[in-house]
């Protein structure tokens, strides 16, 4: 194994002869995150809801590119880590691990898209359920399911700015008769 990563927001490169910002191979946009999540705060409930979902799978598929690059450079060990220190690079809010057994839950302190969302009724932080599942694949070498338990935007008393998900390897289906 190689040395450390050096940290995500001083790897990026601003080419802006090409206007755009790179890790390697890999493109990244910088937007507000109040636009990000106005745009989905225009739909109706069940358009909403599932744009999120399409947000979410598509950061798990795409994600897991750079999940993989981690693991390889950093190994399973600098894995949670490395994911804390380049979620902090992108702005994605302050993540903290707490790995057990069959489970791995992500406190996520100051998350983006709560801070860009108006108050909501559901979790909107499928970004991070996207990512958090890309990472517990690359991890269990099988299928994972997330659930974000707590949102911040969703205004509950004594959780004022932190988000709680849970990752657990996915449950085989019981075949029905």
């Amino acid at each position: 194994m190689s040395q450390p990563l050096r940290p995500l927001h001083k790897r990026l490169a601003f080419d802006l002869s090409e206007g755009q910002v790179l890790d390697g191979p890999r493109r990244y946009l910088i937007m507000r995150a109040d636009v990000l999540m106005g745009a989905f705060a225009k739909l109706e409930a069940e358009p909403r809801r599932l744009a999120l979902q399409a947000i979410g799978a598509s950061v798990t598929d795409h994600g897991s590119d750079s999940v993989r690059a981690y693991l390889a450079e950093v190994g399973a060990d600098a894995l949670l880590e490395t994911m804390v220190a380049a979620s902090a690079s992108l702005g994605w809010g302050v993540w903290s691990f707490r790995r057990l057994s069959d489970q791995l839950w992500l406190e996520v302190r100051n998350s983006p898209f709560a801070a860009g969302t108006p108050t909501s009724l559901e979790p909107v932080c499928t970004p991070i359920i996207g990512m958090l599942r890309a990472v517990a694949q690359a991890l269990w070498s099988e299928p994972a399911d997330v659930v974000e338990w707590v949102c911040a935007c969703q205004g509950q008393a004594g959780m004022e700015g932190v988000c709680r998900f849970q990752a657990r390897p996915r449950l085989p289906k019981i075949p029905s008769n």
